[in-house]
């Protein structure tokens, strides 16, 4: 569940886990150990392509009345694609859309809503891909959240 006193860390971290267990590393028998496919920052360890990084980008909420803490949080998301290929970058583009899209009503504690995660938004996808025959392609999508905190 997500708590009011840690809402973007655990957001983030329920994320990351939802996406971690929804998608098959393409090259998980021959990742190195200092490797993660799913991080929650860009990358900066061992780096093998493709990876996943999840970050919360910002960071907004409004008050559920006048004499109340509760707040309604607005909480959205990068998540990119760090891929080899273009059809690479695609396909796990479309996974990572499918895995959160489904992930959100599974009536045990890994979904979204189930855990405090309701609308889930994606309100934009942008190719970032650098110019070369091996160099990185990568799609950024724009995710976005809202919790109620209390």
């Amino acid at each position: 569940m997500i708590s009011a006193d840690t809402a973007i860390h655990d957001s983030t971290l329920l994320l990351r886990g939802i996406l971690s267990s929804g998608i098959v590393d393409p090259i998980s028998g021959t990742r190195n150990s200092d490797s993660r496919f799913v991080l929650t920052a860009y990358p900066d360890k061992t780096t093998e392509y493709p990876q996943i990084s999840v970050q919360a980008i910002n960071y907004s909420t409004q008050r559920l009345g006048i004499a109340s803490e509760m707040q309604w949080a607005k909480i959205p998301f990068e998540i990119r694609a760090w891929c080899r290929s273009v059809t690479e970058k695609d396909n796990i583009t479309d996974q990572i859309v499918k895995t959160l899209r489904t992930y959100q009503y599974t009536g045990s504690a890994t979904g979204t809503v189930d855990s405090g995660l309701y609308g889930f938004n994606i309100t934009s996808a942008v190719n970032v891909d650098e110019s070369g025959k091996n160099s990185v392609k990568s799609k950024v999508l724009e995710v976005e959240y809202f919790a109620v905190l209390s």
